[in-house]
């Protein structure tokens, strides 16, 4: 940091900061092309998760989110190009069922310029004074090419596909980590495609495009960033002694929200990224043919936006690959997608195959009775079920899951499909009954 920068900065620690709200303002609206289309062509599983491609369809464009731009928002929101992930998940609740992953690809991150609302000066004259001297902040939120934002929703499975409910969206504000929000914060929309009023509402930051869950989240957002910076820094700058006298609580104003485009992004079977499971399964050139062609996805590179013109760039934004369920880049303990919290389907494992009892495997949903066991034996389990004219199948899980010390065995009066767990077995009653 040069001298200039860190004079500002010190100058900028004496400046107290008053936020003044942003009102809203009508906008357009735009709808999803195609979203009633049934994806009956899709009945395969192509990437082996267990969901058929026809299902993922369906649930990214049930809960796909409905994004309000700022009305200052300077990138041409008709090139943004949203991208998705269905991974089946047991959730840390308890609940199992899916992580819907939406990213949304932008040319351009333009910058939390602090000096740009010159309307402030009317109704805040020391916030609008503190602006003039902001623009080594703008170092830490400056623009740069590319941008890659993620929001995450997790969708109980209540069992079937056809039986689903939004409980938990994870969205994280530039530096900080994620953050869960229960669906009860967010408002949704009908957008007349048939699935009714299933589309959280989303605000996207003006020019830095962070996704908000309501409004206030993001007119409100303040981060402890600069100042860790700024400490950072003055140990080189200034004897340690002094930094405890250099300090900024949080950056100014930075975050402005809605009054702008109003829009669901298209959502197609092609802009779906599969799962990490081998390269059969990842969706790697889902981008060619597109305005961001060259870009794999599942890479952890940096990411200069648009590849159809040349364009001259001092800085990139974070790669796509690291946002995905089950990529195997380094991420923070709060990433939604905790690795700890996956399975599989039976395909990479044991099958039924007519088997009575199948170990590393797991039926979720469809339970209408469950009682407690001792010990890793699960014979008990699968006779209970076998005695029971009323269970289909069963699901044994082991201690130390779910039921503290004791397993778990769950009686069905279905037989959902199997997925890899190695802390279950599980079977059908029909197959110990031949």
């Amino acid at each position: 940091m040069n001298s200039h920068k860190f004079l500002s900065i010190f100058i900028a620690c004496l400046t107290v900061f008053i936020f003044s709200d942003v009102t809203s303002v009508g906008a357009e609206s735009q709808t999803n092309r195609d979203i009633t289309v049934e994806p009956s062509l899709y009945e395969g599983d192509s990437d082996e998760d267990g969901i058929n491609d026809a299902t993922e369809l369906m649930l990214a464009r049930k809960y796909t989110p409905y994004l309000i731009f700022d009305e200052d928002e300077q990138e041409n929101v008709g090139t943004i190009m949203q991208l998705h992930q269905v991974s089946p998940i047991l959730h840390h609740s308890g609940k199992e069922g899916a992580m819907l992953v939406y990213v949304f690809l932008y040319d351009m991150d333009n910058g939390a310029d602090f000096d740009r609302s010159w309307t402030d000066w009317f109704t805040s004259p020391i916030d609008s004074a503190a602006g003039l001297i902001m623009d080594p902040f703008d170092q830490f939120f400056g623009k740069h090419c590319g941008d890659t934002e993620a929001i995450y929703f997790f969708v109980a499975n209540y069992g079937n596909w056809t039986n689903t409910r939004l409980e938990s969206i994870y969205w994280k504000r530039h530096y900080d980590p994620y953050t869960e929000t229960s669906e009860n914060a967010v408002m949704y929309r009908d957008v007349n495609d048939g699935f009714g009023a299933t589309h959280p509402i989303i605000y996207v930051s003006e020019d830095k495009h962070g996704m908000y869950p309501s409004h206030d989240a993001c007119e409100n957002y303040k981060t402890d960033v600069v100042q860790e910076k700024l400490e950072s820094a003055a140990g080189y700058l200034v004897p340690s002694v002094l930094e405890d006298f250099i300090y900024i609580p949080v950056t100014p104003k930075m975050e402005d929200c809605s009054g702008g485009a109003e829009m669901i992004v298209d959502v197609s079977f092609a802009y779906n990224v599969g799962e990490a499971k081998s390269n059969s399964t990842m969706n790697r050139r889902i981008l060619d043919g597109s305005i961001y062609a060259g870009y794999d996805p599942w890479d952890n590179v940096e990411f200069l936006g648009r590849t159809d013109y040349v364009k001259i760039c001092d800085s990139a934004a974070g790669g796509i690959g690291g946002k995905w369920c089950g990529n195997p880049y380094p991420s923070s303990e709060s990433h939604p997608c905790d690795s700890d919290n996956w399975w599989f389907p039976s395909s990479s494992s044991s099958s039924s195959l007519g088997e009575c009892m199948n170990p590393n495997t797991d039926r979720y949903g469809s339970d209408y009775f469950s009682f407690l066991l001792d010990g890793y034996d699960a014979t008990p389990c699968m006779q209970a079920c076998v005695n029971d004219p009323n269970c289909v199948s069963y699901s044994f899980v082991f201690p130390g899951n779910q039921g503290g010390e004791q397993a778990v065995c769950y009686l069905k009066n279905a037989a959902p499909e199997e997925y890899f767990n190695d802390q279950c077995v599980s079977g059908l009653r029909a197959n110990c009954l031949n």
